[in-house]
């Protein structure tokens, strides 16, 4: 691991020298860094990608910005981020619905691709299927802000004990 002077001046050579794009992603970092130790987030991906989560009766829908940090090589948001929207939403809703001393973990997924993600912001909202006591299916649909559909996932978790 690199030593404290080492990153500060990391830092300071991306914020003397690099693009409005590294600025954003560096912003990104460190906002992410800190809504994680403040608990806004739980998670340090969820903080990167910025996500507002809400509880719409049967649905979860969790919507993110479109940034910089999400792109792949052809400015379009990276197949593999959209996937951890889909398989975020649909953990989350199932470790929301099961009993406490369980947990959900991802046995299965499954991603359909329909559209680009660009635009302003994503947002997916996520469906239990089944709920049983040692799995769960669920299904997640993702569209830009103007409703374009850019992804359908299902997925498959395992009901574990969760660890003390």
């Amino acid at each position: 691991m690199e030593t404290m002077d080492q990153l500060l001046e990391k830092a300071k050579c991306i914020i003397e020298n690099g693009s409005i794009d590294d600025m954003k992603v560096l912003q990104k970092v460190f906002d992410g860094i800190d809504g994680k130790r403040n608990g806004k987030y739980n998670t340090y991906i969820t903080a990167f990608m910025e996500t507002e989560i809400e509880e719409n009766g049967d649905q979860l829908v969790i919507s993110i910005p479109i940034t910089p940090f999400l792109a792949n090589s052809v400015d379009i948001v990276h197949g593999g981020l959209t996937a951890t929207l889909a398989d975020t939403a649909m953990g989350t809703f199932v470790n929301r619905k099961i009993p406490d001393d369980k947990v959900a973990v991802t046995s299965e997924i499954k991603m359909n691709y329909t559209a680009p993600g660009v635009g302003e912001f994503l947002v997916c909202r996520a469906e239990i299927l089944h709920l049983g006591t040692k799995t769960s299916v669920t299904e997640a649909k993702i569209h830009n802000e103007n409703g374009t559909l850019v992804a359908v996932s299902t997925g498959s978790f395992y009901l574990v004990p969760r660890k003390a």
